[in-house]
């Protein structure tokens, strides 16, 4: 009966790890029997259904149960060879906020979407459209519904070494900022201030 960190990672613009957008929703499995092969290839494709962007898309399942360093217990790899750029800044993104029984710390947890994820259009306003929050939100039944009825999408807290099943979700209309997203810079402006 493994609890999953799932690491959804997609690549873009190229295959570079440096070029990785990753989210890291955590997942219980506690069934008798269990497929962590076929959970990660469920996974992946349910997140290529839901992504607007198609680039490639890579769900590795790692045993929080076992000690450091883990090892993928279960692997899928979709759109391989799939790196198209963002449209969007890399950084920006849309929180999807969770919570258990209670809003309350050790109960809830977020996931930073990317907005490349979100929408292939361009322009962005200074706070997320309707449609934009919407497509964010739609990523909660997703998870809930993945495996069957022996798979949870869950919050661990490792504070109180409890695992609590996701039950409630929102979506804000605000922008949030993940920078080690972003690109690094490649040419540079400069001048003096005559001082």
């Amino acid at each position: 009966m493994p609890l999953y960190r799932a690491q959804c990672t997609w690549q873009v613009g190229s295959e570079f790890p440096r070029d990785r957008i990753v989210i890291n929703p955590t997942i219980n499995d506690t069934g008798l029997g269990t497929d962590p092969d076929g959970l990660a290839d469920d996974l992946s494709f349910a997140l290529v259904n839901w992504a607007a962007w198609n680039n490639q898309i890579t769900v590795k399942l790692y045993d929080l149960g076992e000690n450091e360093p883990r090892f993928p217990k279960g692997e899928a790899t979709r759109n391989t060879g799939q790196f198209s750029e963002s449209l969007q800044p890399r950084e920006l993104a849309l929180c999807l906020s969770y919570y258990a029984d209670r809003n309350a710390p050790r109960h809830r947890g977020r996931l930073y979407l990317p907005l490349g994820a979100l929408t292939t259009g361009t322009a962005m306003g200074a706070r997320p459209t309707a449609p934009i929050m919407q497509k964010a939100g739609d990523l909660a039944p997703v998870l809930a519904g993945l495996g069957g009825v022996d798979v949870d999408w869950v919050i661990h807290s490792k504070v109180d070494h409890q695992t609590r099943k996701i039950a409630h979700w929102w979506v804000d209309d605000e922008w949030d900022i993940v920078r080690k997203r972003g690109l690094r810079g490649t040419t540079r402006t400069s001048g003096s201030t005559g001082g």
